[in-house]
């Protein structure tokens, strides 16, 4: 960051840092800062916090770093694209029928096999997909339908002047 306050405009045209290699395969040293690793660890010991979304490179670079508390590493998981950001999925707040949560992640810290596979061939360079089935509000719960849905109608009644 900064010494100084940005202005909005410095602010909303700023460009996330990259902190993975070319190639994919590494972290970059010259971005990636133990204050990266103390922010995904600190996220990820909230009971909170479901997963983490990662870029492969830095779920590996964690598993390095970790050292022996490693609990918290299996809510880490790598998908592509997180070079930049990183995702955080809450757990569903109780009262909430709607929300629908997910499995636990698989036993373990997540640093072995499962991982080795994103540096594969495979993972690396997938093929294209096929374009999204597009989401319709229909298929969204209701509480979220609501946040996008045109709000309904107004029925106030007309001024008699307006008609």
């Amino acid at each position: 960051m900064p010494s100084r306050r940005l202005s909005p405009v410095e602010r909303d045209e700023m460009s996330a840092t990259n902190v993975v290699t070319a190639d994919g395969i590494g972290i970059d040293p010259s971005h990636w800062t133990p204050q990266h690793g103390f922010l995904l660890k600190a996220f990820a010991r909230e009971p909170a916090v479901e997963r983490i979304f990662v870029n492969a490179a830095i779920k590996r670079e964690l598993c390095r770093e970790a050292g022996p508390d490693r609990g918290w590493l299996s809510k880490i998981r790598p998908w592509w694209g997180h070079n930049y950001h990183f995702h955080v999925r809450l757990t569903c707040p109780s009262g909430e029928p709607e929300c629908r949560g997910q499995a636990p992640p698989p036993s373990g810290d997540g640093c072995g096999k499962e991982l080795d596979w994103w540096f594969t061939e495979e993972a690396l360079h997938p093929p294209p997909s096929p374009p999204p089935k597009p989401l319709r509000l229909a298929d969204l719960p209701r509480a979220c339908a609501a946040l996008v849905a045109p709000p309904a109608a107004e029925t106030r009644p007309v001024p008699v002047g307006a008609r």
